[in-house]
């Protein structure tokens, strides 16, 4: 045996739970640095979530840290029954602790540390990209430390990576799915005084009311969706995000009447279609599916890379293009049954 093998595992990092605002602004550089960090990892999104939302439990902010560098955090809600993601997979399409690059096996053995020490034994983690590093990570650190893994399928979210230009994209596409959109463009621009416009900031929050008014007439899912809670989370992540550029309403027009709009977030390289709505009255028109073309088209023209989908198999994402990306919920157990 040599001295590695004798010394055991490496030495953890220190892992802290930590007041939210007092570890937001390092976990917002942090966000900057770790590998598949989206929206929806940044502490705005929990500071949304949690001004209309109350977690099952208790609301805990982990800090990994390496010589008072923070490489690692973790947003979790516990309970007796155990630890999970703090948030809802109803309205988080990815979720997950953050890592610098290279740390992320300390960052999962670390934090299986600490709920032993809470003697916590169980861990849920949902919206955990299967082509990322945590279920790999999680693996390692269960078996290192007597804990169970098991990862299971829980959602796709289909996305198209945006080439150069507007007619590549076409070009990408399948034969009749190229076809079939070309001519509901043509159709939609030939129907009148057509029209695109993207909303930020203020602009954005102040056009909500219009975003749930075509949610609520375009499904009936939609509008049981959109409940007064919903509708107060949607204002407080336009106030978090709308004004840092990462939050738009996408207006599709038709003779100055809104046809549809689309809710998007975006990072600077992906944008993420979060939801939409369209009259019903220009259903005819496939203002739906135009809308959300002419929301793609406008991020590949702003130099975007990808344009994601987000949760769910709906046909209109494979028509666009968008090929599926498997979400996963991570299970762990403590063998030492602490």
């Amino acid at each position: 045996m040599d001295e590695s093998e004798a010394a055991g595992p490496a030495p953890l990092p220190l892992i802290t739970a930590e007041e939210f605002e007092a570890l937001a602004p390092e976990w917002e550089a942090l966000a900057r640095e770790a590998p598949g960090a989206t929206p929806f990892h940044l502490p705005g999104w929990h500071r949304a979530w949690l001004r209309v939302f109350r977690p099952a439990g208790e609301a805990v902010f982990l800090s990994i840290r390496r010589e008072e560098r923070l490489i690692g955090a973790a947003a979790l809600d516990l309970s007796p029954a155990g630890a999970r993601e703090l948030g809802d997979p109803e309205v988080r399409d990815y979720a997950g602790p953050l890592a610098l690059p290279g740390e992320e096996d300390a960052v999962a053995a670390g934090i299986l540390e600490w709920l032993r020490e809470d003697f916590t034994g169980r861990l849920e983690l949902w919206g955990i990209a299967a082509d990322g590093p945590w279920p790999a990570a999680f693996a390692r650190a269960a078996e290192l430390y007597g804990w169970s893994f098991a990862a299971e399928p829980e959602a796709v979210c289909p996305g198209v990576d945006l080439p150069g230009t507007f007619e590549e994209y076409l070009a990408g596409l399948g034969k009749h799915d190229r076809h079939e959109l070309r001519r509901k463009l043509r159709n939609f621009a030939a129907a009148g005084e057509a029209g695109f416009e993207r909303l930020t900031g203020a602009d954005a929050a102040e056009a909500l009311p219009l975003l749930f008014a075509l949610m609520r007439a375009s499904r009936e899912d939609k509008a049981a969706f959109l409940t007064a809670e919903m509708e107060a989370f949607f204002g407080a992540l336009a106030a978090e995000f709308g004004g840092r550029g990462m939050l738009s309403l996408g207006v599709t027009r038709l003779d100055g009447r809104p046809a549809a709009v689309t809710l998007t977030f975006e990072d600077g390289e992906t944008a993420y279609l979060y939801n939409s709505g369209y009259d019903p009255a220009f259903a005819a028109l496939a203002a739906g599916l135009v809308s959300k073309a002419w929301a793609l088209r406008d991020a590949l023209e702003r130099g975007l890379r990808r344009f994601d989908f987000l949760r769910g198999s709906e046909e209109y994402k494979r028509r666009l293009g968008g090929a599926p990306r498997e979400v996963l919920r991570l299970r762990l157990e403590d063998r030492a049954g602490r």
